[in-house]
Order: C-alpha cells, then sequence, then structure tokens
C-alpha cells in the first residue's frame, strides 16, 4: 500500500509535469515552477516509505499529485479555449482547473498543522483541525457546485480580463442558493488558513529542544516563501516584484524538503548557523545597497559639473560599497549574535578572553583556574574538575 501510493504520486507529478511542457507557451519562463513542486510528491513518498511523520507524508504526497494536476488542468484549459483548438472536455478543464487549486493548498496547511509527528498539539488543536478540514471540504465542494462562473486561467503575465465560462455542474434551486451561500462565506474567510502558523507557534512555545529545532526547518522556509508571496502581491508592479512570484513559488516548493529534513533529524541542528548566517547576509545586503544607491545620487550630484555624467560616480560608489563589506560584515555579525545567539556570543567572548589571558600565563594552578572557569560560563556543567599527570621528568 505505501509503495503503490509513492508510485502513483510520484508518477502523477512527474507525469504532469511532462504534460505541462506540451503547454511552454502558458508557462513561459516559469516552466520551473511546477518541476519545483514535485519535491511536495517525492518527500511525501519517501516519508511514507519510511513511515515517518505519520500523516504527513500522505498530505504531501497528494498535495505534490494535486499541484501538478492543477497546473496541467489550467494550461490544458487555456489551451482548449484557443482559436482554431479542438481539445475535447475544454469546458471540463476550464471548471476543474480553479477548484483543484484549493485542495494542495489545504493539504500542505493540515501537514503543517500536524508537523513534525502527525498528531495536532492538544484538544484544542485537534478540535480546531478537524474544523479546518470541515471547511475545506465544504468550500471546495461549494465551489465545484455554484452556480457562478468559472474564470478561465491565464498565462503568466497575460493583461486582459479572464473569461469567465459557465459552471457545467452547477446546482439550482434552493439547494443552489445553500451552496453559492456556502461558497461566498469560503471564498471571505482566507484567514483560516491561519490557523497553521498559530499551531506551529504553540508547538514551538511548548515542545522540548529537539522539537523546537524540527520547527525551525519549516518555519525559516515558510517565511521565505510566504514573504517572496506577500511581496509579490501588495508590492508595486516591478522587476522586483515579478521576480518574487516564481521566486516565492520556488520557495514553496522547498518547504517539503525542510519538513523531511526536520522530521528524518538530517543535521537537525544546522538550521541554527543557517539562520543566523541569513540575518547576517540579508541585513548586509540591505545597509549596502542603500549605501550605493544614496552614493551613486550623492557622488552624481557633487560630480556632475566636472564628469558631465560620464558614470565616475556609478564607479566610487561601487568601490565604496566593495571597501565598506568586510568591516560592515563584522559589526552585523556581532550585532546578531548580540541580539539573537547570546548565550553562544557570551561563550565566544569568554574563550577568546581565556585564550589572551593563557597566552601570558606560566602558574599552572592560574592556568587551571582559568580553565575551569571558562568552562562553567561557556558549558556550564553541574561539576567540573582538572586532573594532571605527573610525568618523571627524562
Amino acid at each position: 500500500m505505501r509503495v503503490a501510493f509513492a508510485a502513483v504520486v510520484c508518477t502523477s507529478a512527474i507525469g504532469c509535469f511532462v504534460g505541462d511542457l506540451l503547454f511552454f507557451d502558458f508557462f513561459g519562463p516559469l516552466i520551473l515552477v511546477p518541476l519545483s513542486l514535485i519535491s511536495f510528491a517525492v518527500v511525501g513518498a519517501l516519508l511514507v516509505v519510511r513511515r515517518a511523520g505519520g500523516a504527513i507524508g500522505w498530505l504531501l504526497g497528494a498535495a505534490g499529485a494535486t499541484f501538478g494536476l492543477a497546473y496541467l488542468s489550467g494550461a490544458y484549459a487555456y489551451a482548449s479555449v484557443l482559436p482554431g483548438a479542438s481539445l475535447p472536455a475544454s469546458e471540463f478543464a476550464v471548471w476543474l482547473a480553479p477548484r483543484l487549486g484549493i485542495v494542495p493548498f489545504g493539504l500542505v496547511i493540515s501537514a503543517m498543522i500536524l508537523f513534525p509527528d502527525g498528531r495536532p498539539s492538544g484538544r484544542t488543536m485537534t478540535v480546531l483541525f478537524w474544523v479546518f478540514v470541515a471547511f475545506l471540504l465544504l468550500g471546495v465542494a461549494a465551489s465545484a457546485l455554484a452556480d457562478a462562473p468559472a474564470q478561465l486561467p491565464l498565462p503568466n503575465g497575460a493583461e486582459i480580463e479572464p473569461p469567465r465560462y459557465a459552471n457545467p455542474l452547477a446546482v439550482r434551486g434552493r439547494l443552489g442558493d445553500a451552496v453559492l451561500l456556502a461558497a461566498a462565506v469560503f471564498n471571505a474567510a482566507p484567514e483560516v488558513m491561519l490557523i497553521a502558523p498559530i499551531a506551529l507557534i504553540v508547538r514551538f512555545r511548548r515542545g522540548p529542544d529537539v522539537v523546537r529545532e524540527q520547527l525551525k526547518w519549516l518555519m525559516y522556509t515558510a517565511a521565505i516563501a510566504f514573504g517572496l508571496l506577500l511581496t509579490f502581491v501588495v508590492g508595486p508592479r516591478g522587476t522586483i516584484v515579478d521576480l518574487a512570484h516564481p521566486a516565492s513559488l520556488l520557495g514553496i516548493g522547498m518547504i517539503p524538503v525542510a519538513i523531511g529534513i526536520a522530521i528524518m533529524r538530517y543535521r537537525l541542528y544546522d538550521i541554527d548557523m543557517i539562520i543566523r548566517r541569513t540575518l547576517i547576509y540579508a541585513a548586509l545586503s540591505v545597509v549596502l545597497l542603500g549605501a550605493y544607491i544614496v552614493g551613486v545620487a550623492v557622488f552624481q550630484t557633487i560630480l556632475a559639473p566636472i564628469t558631465s555624467g560620464n558614470g565616475v560616480a556609478v564607479a566610487i560608489s561601487t568601490l565604496a560599497v566593495v571597501a565598506l563589506f568586510q568591516p560592515l560584515r563584522t559589526r552585523i555579525q556581532a550585532a546578531v549574535g548580540r541580539r539573537f545567539y547570546r548565550s553562544k556570543y557570551d561563550a565566544e567572548r569568554t574563550l577568546d578572553a581565556f585564550s589572551a589571558r593563557l597566552r601570558d600565563e606560566v602558574d599552572l594552578d592560574a592556568v587551571r583556574g582559568g580553565l575551569l572557569d571558562a568552562v562553567r560560563d561557556t558549558v556550564q556543567p553541574a561539576h567540573a574538575s582538572v586532573w594532571l599527570r605527573n610525568v618523571a621528568p627524562l
């Protein structure tokens, strides 16, 4: 059963990507986005076969398969309505694409609620989890049967109003009115997805150290992915925002990889180093970019009468940024250590001070006392002692 599930979801995800290649004009440069989402199927299949993570592997595997089907049906729907197209079941594809796109996000959110052991953290989260599942099922069913037009998916970058088509499975009458109301409630309540970060925060506050390290992997990748997605949604149109969309989807494709690392506990504690370096180099990039922009503006204003805008200001600003890189990196690294890694920062300072004192110390008892003090301040053991073996002189 487990091997069969793994084979089905991986074959489905890869097969859908191969099908997407037939509609390259629909995806354009974003053709790698469906490829990145294959990671859901692969990681889910691995967890199911390895019997790790409880229901999380099943949810991720199903999400990977439905992600592929959603992209493929959207591309097929658009191709089926082009002038001269003769693809069968075009109305069904137009109806299926937007509805099917809801399912994988619900599966991923469910996996995040159950992370890392496949069970909700407490009775309250169990109730909220099943409320979310019921709400998702009701919303998908209402969207599928509502007497409302289906919106045709458009290629990335298209600036036309998407055509709308009648729902071939619409339910009418009193039942149809109830379905329309349920669909409206579902579409107006995206806040229900906040249950995932709430569940992660609750588990992080209550969980042991190992669980917190596992959660760091998921929260790190999720924060980057959804931060990029938020930039795309709320940012002004431009090159950065246009790049944020594919980058956010690639980031979402990294979420199952982080989940797999966390559940399998492969190099689990490396996440602290990754987060620290991300904070350092993100802050460094922002500061250097600001310094470069300000430098170009200032030098262009000062040197304009002399250089006539021949690029000297850009060259001077570039050299200034290069000169500032190393000292800024050192200062930002120290600031991040003091703010987010205080205990490690204090331990490093203690060891540095002990090393400096050791170079000038010749008294053995003083060295032993300094060593014990450094061990107590950094490792904080319950007991520490130093034993020196007497060696007979040659």
